[in-house]
């Protein structure tokens, strides 16, 4: 009996394999797989019975665990552990209005001394002539420090700060000038950026500023060692090009160029710096592995 069968497969189908099984129908359609996938594409951490309460509650569709661990195996969708990196916070990546943060930091301006490389055109032998060498002095023959801030397109206090800047300093330029500098340029609810300095995250200054978020200051959680992230950053160098083009000669006198320059500051400008934020974070991400 068994060679008759076999005899007659081959005569109908031409081999001798056995034909191919239907197989227990499956439980799931092709819909509900589409459901599966979907759910977790949308929340990577949801667990495989709260996407079976999901699928339960949308299609009344009572699946087993496991069947709907096959699904997701299925469509490449396997549990890992996930890893750590040192990403921006999603809120720095998720701001959708630029314009009602309000960018400080504290800038150090010598009269002589900088930070920029200086280009010159000079002939063979002139490398020392006073035409084509930038003067120094040590410790840049007198330097004036300030803290700025600015929000959108427009420019707020510039601050003068005398000796070393330490927490109580900080308190006062936050009651003083960045509060009611943000609450001028933006309004309520603005979304105050600074730095993870000591200073800035003292006991005293996060009372303060936890006691003034009630409807007014949003603090915006800073990543930490990213100075180059902050837009003010070009702001202060855009200033120091201004203010040494002026050629300052006394600390008193660059203070004065560093106000007049401050209030003449584009708007168009800092306007610029604003919107390529978007960019500027995710080039950041990218680089860190994000």
């Amino acid at each position: 009996t068994a060679v008759a069968k076999i005899i007659k497969r081959f005569e109908e189908t031409g081999t001798h394999e056995d034909r191919t099984r239907s197989g227990r129908p499956r439980l799931t359609s092709e819909s509900e797989n589409k459901l599966i996938r979907v759910k977790s594409l949308q929340n990577r951490r949801l667990t495989v019975p709260e996407i079976q309460a999901q699928l339960k509650a949308t299609r009344r569709t009572d699946v087993s665990t496991s069947t709907a661990q096959r699904r997701l195996r299925e469509a490449g969708l396997t549990g890992r552990i996930a890893a750590k990196k040192p990403l921006l916070r999603v809120q720095n990546k998720r701001f959708e209005e630029w314009k009602s943060v309000l960018w400080t930091d504290e800038s150090k301006f010598e009269i002589f001394g900088s930070n920029h490389q200086v280009f010159v055109r000079r002939r063979e032998g002139e490398r020392m002539s006073s035409a084509c060498v930038v003067p120094t002095v040590k410790h840049g023959g007198g330097s004036v420090m300030v803290w700025g801030w600015f929000a959108g397109d427009r420019v707020g206090d510039l601050y003068q700060v005398h000796g070393k800047l330490i927490q109580h300093g900080y308190h006062s330029i936050l009651q003083r000038h960045a509060i009611p500098s943000g609450l001028w340029l933006v309004g309520q609810s603005f979304i105050l950026q600074q730095d993870n300095d000591q200073k800035h995250t003292s006991k005293l200054c996060k009372n303060y500023l936890a006691k003034e978020s009630e409807g007014q200051v949003n603090l915006m959680t800073w990543p930490a060692q990213s100075p180059d992230l902050n837009p003010i950053e070009l702001v202060r160098e855009e200033l120091d090009r201004r203010v040494k083009a002026k050629l300052p000669t006394s600390a008193l006198h660059l203070w004065e160029l560093l106000q007049k320059s401050w209030e003449d500051m584009s708007g168009d400008f800092l306007l610029k710096l604003v919107n390529r934020m978007p960019r500027v974070c995710e080039a950041v991400i990218k680089a860190k592995g994000g």
